[in-house]
Formats: structure tokens, sequence, C-alpha cells
């Protein structure tokens, strides 16, 4: 029996379908360069991808990067509080860390936990985001699972600088900066933001969970006709971010990350080779407020070093060969635990260090009635052993307008230090999660409009969990759904409509997954009125349970964008998030641990209202 989600769903599906067919969009000719590591437009790629561009992203006048990738079908972030607090990315159902996180081609992570926190990436940063949905492992070895978010930091070749302030006391202060020569360009961005924000969780003694994020990038490029094209990029942020504690535990994350990387890159003929070599580190330190005598502060860091390097050979106009390496560090040396005991090491881990070693190669055929791509693996990680991977797909173009493709893949997670090496509990017997995916979708292009569709299916097993007092290979999923994401022109409006049918379920008791909500819309309507832009956009999501078997009510949630251009280089913008000022909770904080009951749930945020100037030189 359908519930009435489901009706409201089909309904949807049913009238985008029909408005695409009449009216479709001609946005196929995007180029990705993350989905397998070479330049391709998205047509030749065979997955599921989204493209954000810097222009789509100051239009939505959004403040923080879940926001941003909460409006992607198949994409449910849930958030614990307001900006900078912690979030959980479901990437088609799977769990935060099975989709890798990467910053202009480094990946970017608590090595400790296993996944990336992208509350605290700023939004101001960044230049463009690639999103490739479903397993591409074979290209990425660990972590890509369910897919691969690629950030760029800016790059472009204009100036800018804005201002903003709103709701909950909110400043935000913004500059992108370039030059641009005959063989040179430097792009340096930085940012500082601000605010007060608001108490995130309910029935506690009320406070305001506030956030800082100072940030600074750089981007330059040279280019010469000999020896070809080095660039170096580093970006840094750090700030703070409050946060609730039930038993007056540490409540403020001091942070810090950053990213730097030397590249080169040189075109010799049919034959392209890429070399790339960076380093990164995540830390982030646990303290309170309003420190008490017996507090202990800890510090958890990693240090991350990679070595990338590409050799692509484009074997005739219809056929590409790539063969790949990499190799990559990961240490938690510099971590402190403040509870580790006098015998224990001072990180909190018996293990503070790994490495991994990837080699890989693929083959791409595009003719004129096939498309073929195929790539293998294999990864050698110092603590886990030899992980074989492998990725087939097909697209076949049925004419200029439509294109059919189908792809299975494989992929493995390895176990985060945490449940490898923890003090507090630890395997070192576990051994890595795998999956199996599969998909088949199909790509509508016509003149106003345009549809993506996509059936999806990954089956994750040897998945880590607590057994009988320590993390065990015991657990699997069993994930499956349909997504749609379309845009087309409806009597001269323009319309964004994405939506996902997602059913997540514990491969062994048939019980959904945690947090998981089955279905998601995600809609923006937009109009141009002379000088003005005006964006109405809803965002729906269903009922789901928590950690605690908690039932968790569905809510929609309605936004007003604006953007007004006042001269040539000077812009106004503003938005209105939950114009209706709902009352909604996202997540279980606290629960009596004897009896069970709720004490305490995170809030939504209340209505939020935001404005600014933009000047562009």
């Amino acid at each position: 029996m359908f519930t009435k989600s489901k009706v409201c769903l089909s309904l949807a599906l049913a009238f985008s379908s029909t408005v695409v067919v009449a009216k479709t969009t001609n946005d196929i000719e995007k180029i990705t360069v993350t989905a397998n590591k070479i330049e391709q437009s998205i047509e030749n790629v065979l997955a599921t991808v989204t493209v954000i561009e810097r222009d789509a992203i100051e239009k939505s006048n959004v403040r923080d990067l879940p926001s941003l990738l909460e409006k992607v079908a198949g994409i449910d972030v849930v958030r614990r509080g307001g900006q900078g607090q912690n979030s959980s990315l479901f990437v088609r159902g799977a769990s935060s860390s099975h989709s890798l996180i990467i910053i202009d081609g480094v990946k970017v992570g608590a090595a400790s936990t296993g996944y990336k926190s992208i509350s605290t990436v700023p939004l101001n940063s960044i230049e463009r985001i690639e999103i490739i949905k479903g397993s591409r492992a074979a290209w990425y070895g660990s972590d890509a699972l369910a897919g691969v978010i690629h950030i760029f930091t800016r790059n472009g070749d204009s100036s800018s600088v804005s201002l903003n302030t709103g709701s909950n006391n909110y400043k935000n202060a913004q500059l992108a900066y370039s030059v641009v020569g005959d063989n040179y360009s430097i792009a340096l961005n930085a940012g500082y933001e601000d605010t007060d924000g608001y108490d995130v969780t309910s029935a506690l003694a009320l406070d305001t969970d506030g956030y800082t994020n100072k940030n600074i990038g750089l981007n330059a490029v040279y280019t010469s006709q000999q020896f070809g094209e080095f660039g170096f990029i580093a970006q840094h942020s750090e700030g703070d971010v409050a946060y609730d504690h039930a038993f007056g535990g540490d409540d403020l994350q001091e942070f810090e990350a950053y990213q730097s990387a030397l590249r080169w890159q040189k075109q010799s003929g049919r034959v392209l080779q890429k070399l790339q070599f960076s380093i990164a580190k995540d830390k982030d330190f646990n303290t309170m407020s309003e420190p008490s005598e017996w507090h202990k502060p800890s510090n958890y860091e990693t240090d991350r070093q990679e070595f990338n390097y590409l050799l692509n050979h484009q074997v005739s106009d219809e056929i590409d060969v790539n063969v790949g390496a990499d190799w990559q560090q990961e240490k938690l040396d510099e971590s402190v635990n403040a509870w580790a005991g006098p015998t224990d090491p001072v990180s909190g881990f018996t293990d503070e260090s790994r490495e991994n070693l990837g080699v890989y190669i693929g083959g791409y055929v595009d003719k004129k009635r096939i498309k073929l791509n195929a790539v293998a693996r294999i990864d050698d990680n110092s603590d886990f052993g030899n992980n074989t991977t492998y990725n087939l797909s097909l697209g076949v173009p049925i004419n200029e307008q439509v294109q059919l493709r189908a792809s299975h893949g494989t992929g493995f997670k390895a176990p985060s230090f945490n449940d490898a090496s923890s003090i507090w509990g630890n395997n070192p017997d576990l051994q890595p999660e795998e999956s199996q995916s599969s998909e088949i979708g199909a790509t509508l292009a016509l003149e106003g409009a345009s549809i993506n569709f996509a059936i999806f299916k990954n089956d994750i097993d040897n998945l880590i969990s607590w057994g009988a007092g320590i993390p065990e290979n015991i657990a699997k999923a069993k994930i499956k759904g349909i997504e749609v994401t379309s845009q087309f022109t409806l009597i001269g409006f323009d319309n964004q409509l994405n939506l996902a049918h997602i059913d997540a379920k514990d491969g062994d008791t048939d019980k959904a997954l945690v947090l998981r909500s089955e279905n998601t819309v995600n809609w923006t309507v937009a109009k141009q009125f002379n000088a003005w832009n005006i964006a109405l956009e809803l965002d729906y999501r269903s009922s789901s349970t928590s950690y605690s078997g908690t039932y968790l009510p569905g809510y929609s949630l309605w936004h007003l964008s604006a953007n007004y251009q006042m001269l040539n280089n000077l812009s106004f913008n503003f938005r209105v998030d939950n114009i209706s000022d709902k009352t909604y909770v996202t997540d279980v904080f606290h629960s009596d641990w004897q009896t069970g009951d709720v004490l305490s749930f995170y809030q939504g945020a209340s209505r939020q209202v935001h404005a600014g100037i933009r000047y562009n030189f």
C-alpha cells in the first residue's frame, strides 16, 4: 500500500516527465574532469553527474555547503544545528563515510572518523563543484562507494568584493582577486564569516551555538610552451564552532584545515601527462567554552600526503586509454587524547599511520552508435592488504536528444582508525567494507528543457558495526532507488525539479536505515524581471527514524532568494530561509539511557533573513 509521500512523489515524477517531453535543455555539453580523471563532456561519462558553477552558487544566496548540496537529487543532508554544526551527508542512502570528498584533487577529512565534515568548508572559496554519483572506487580507491564530491577552489578571471549581514548577528565579508597574463594567472580568495547562531537543541539551558570561519586561498598557474603547465594551489581555513553537550563536557571545537598541491601537466601530441603532489591537514581541538578544573581538551589531527600520476593516450579520435598511480600516507601521531592512560599512546590510537598505493587502467570508447567505459584498479594498503575494484559502463545514443546508459562497479571502504586502532575498542582483524553497485539511466536534451533519470542499486557487505564489545564486519545494507533531475520552462518561469525515492534497509533485519528520508523533493521556480531575478524554493524531506528508534516527522521548507543588478558592477542580494518559520527537528540529541525517553532534539533553524551587496571589478 502506498503512503501519502510515495503518491506525491509519483505524481511529481509524472509531471516532470510530461513537461520535459514537451520542452527540454541543452545543458549536456558541460565538461567534467572528475568522473574519469580526464576532461570529458558529461554525455561521455556514463554516470549521473551534477556540476555547480560559481554563478549558480552566487545566485542561490545560500550561506554554506550543506545548503547547496542538499538541493541535488539523491543527496540528503541531516543537520545537527546551524552553520558549522555537524552534518551527515547521505549520497543515495549510503553513509557519510561512503562518499569521497576531495578539494582541488586532494583527499580531505579526518582519518580517525573516515569522513569529511562539510559544514566548515567555506562557500566563498568554491569556484565549481562536480558531483559524480555511483561507485568510483575503480578510479579513486577507498571511500568512493556511493560517489565523489570534488570541490574546485576559486580560479576565475574576475574580481569581486561582497558584504552580507542578517539574522543571529550574521556577518560575512568576501574578496576574490585575479590577475591574468599571457602565460600565467593568479587568483586569490579570502573570507570572514561569523554568526551568534541559535540554540541547536531543545529542552536544555537556553544558549546560542555560534560559528566563526576565517579563510584564504591561492591558485597560481604558469604555462610554458616547451615544458607544459605548472600550478600551485593552497587553501587554508580556521575558526570555531559552539555546540551542546548533554553531560557538561566539551562544547567548543576549534578547527583548522588546509591543503596545498603542486601540479604539472603536459600535452605531447596525443599523450597527456599529469603529476600532482599534495599535503593536507584536518585538525579539531575539542574543549569547553568555560573550562572546569577537571577538564582535559582533546586534539584530533590528520596529516596526509599524496602523490598522483596519470598518463592519457588518445589512441584515435574514438578511443582513449588511461594509466594512473597514486600513493597516500595518513598519520595521526600529532593527535592528543586527553583521557589516554599512562600506558596508552598519547594519540589514542594503537596504529598511528598507514599507506596506500593504487594503480589503475581505463579505456574509453566514443563511437557514434555506442560508448564504452571500462576501468580496473588494485590497491595495496599497509594495514588491510590488496583490494581490487572495477567499473564497466555502456552508453547507447538513441538520437541527438536521447541517450541510454548502464553501469556496474565494485567499491571498498578501508576501516577508519577509530574502528581499527582506537584505545577505547578496536579490532585489528577488521576487513574493508565492500560494495556492488549498478545503475540504469537515461538523458533527454531537447530545445527548452532537460531530464536525467536513474535507477540504481547498491549492496554493501562487511559493514562495520559494534558486536561483542568491539567493531566487527557483521552488518550489511541494501539500497535501491530512483532519481530524476529536470530543468524546464513553464509559462515563462524557469524550473529546476529534483526528486529522489530511496529505499535504504539493513540487509539482515530489513529495517530502514536510520536518518534516511525515503522521499526528497527540491523545486526551484525562478523568473527574471528586468534587473531582478527572483526564485522561490521548496525543500521536502519525508519522515525517518533516529538511532534511538525515535520517529522523526517529515517536513517542507520554503525559501525565497532575490538578486537585483543595481549597476553594471554592483548587485544586491537577499534571501529568506524557512519563510513560514516552521518548527521541525532533524535528529535526537539526548535520551534517557534507562527508559529510552527522548529528552532533547536537534532543532532546525527558524526563519532566517540575510542581505548583502557585491561589487565586481
